[in-house]
């Protein structure tokens, strides 16, 4: 699995995630033009090297389980590539691409390879851009939490008393809109941190770190945001219930940060 044609894949996988994000932070609207493309292309890369690796009959064997989770993932995108040709799905593509990302660079670092000097050198690279894109992510989050628990005191404000208490807030709109503007910028730093990590976990730990409970957290905690990018994203959605949600996202966040500190310093 560890082969040129699979290196194109993630390459293609990877490329496509970053157009992805940047129309998500919505710093290039128009990336989704060049993601979407780059995304076929890369299923088509991805097809390639599948079948490169079981008609040159390396390993591992077409049934164990990592060759049947990179089948999984060919599929998964191609199904979506299709359905987005009559359906138009806007922004759920950089959900996808981002998950084919990950699984398709951990299956690439974990085909059997041996851990190198070049790849311990690597991990002086990955380790410190992996720890500060995840703590940009983790402060944007803690400024939408604050932003969204302010919303939610305001908002009851509005219904119990019309808005009067102490201290001041700013209105309910406006809050809503600082937290979904920390939450659009935070996501993209996260989704790196959880990419870079997925990185580490092979190469730089033991070969199963990324069953470690913080990472299957940080991975959970990233579907939650993703809901909530895409669901603003394609339906603006406001409100009592995603400043709820973007509440229990931050708190989610809290025990991959201790638990983290807790291996590293014990």
């Amino acid at each position: 699995m560890h082969s040129i044609p699979m290196l194109l894949a993630l390459t293609l996988y990877g490329i496509s995630t970053v157009f992805h994000l940047l129309a998500v932070s919505r710093t290039w609207p128009h990336a989704l033009r060049v993601a979407k493309p780059l995304l076929a292309v890369a299923a088509m890369a991805h097809l390639l090297a599948i079948g490169h690796q079981h008609l040159g009959a390396f390993p591992p064997p077409i049934l164990a389980p990592a060759s049947l989770m990179n089948l999984a993932v060919f599929v998964g995108v191609t199904l979506f590539v299709v359905i987005d040709l009559f359906v138009h799905t806007q922004l759920l593509g950089s959900f996808i691409a981002t998950v084919a990302t990950v699984v398709v660079g951990t299956l690439f670092n974990n085909a059997g390879v041996e851990r190198t000097a070049a790849h311990l050198e690597f991990m002086k690279f990955v380790t410190p851009v992996h720890i500060a894109t995840s703590a940009v992510g983790f402060l944007c989050f803690a400024v939408s939490f604050v932003a969204s628990l302010l919303a939610i005191v305001a908002d009851q404000r509005l219904r119990v008393r019309r808005g009067q208490g102490w201290p001041p807030l700013p209105p309910v709109s406006r809050l809503e809109e600082w937290s979904a503007a920390a939450v659009r910028i935070g996501f993209p730093f996260y989704t790196v941190g959880i990419l870079l990590g997925a990185v580490w976990a092979y190469w730089g730990g033991d070969g199963g770190a990324v069953l470690l409970p913080e990472y299957l957290l940080g991975v959970g905690v990233w579907v939650l945001y993703a809901i909530i990018v895409l669901l603003a994203a394609t339906t603006g959605w406001r409100g009592r219930r995603a400043a709820v949600l973007s509440v229990v996202g931050f708190l989610s966040t809290i025990p991959i940060v201790l638990m983290y500190a807790l291996r590293r310093l014990g």
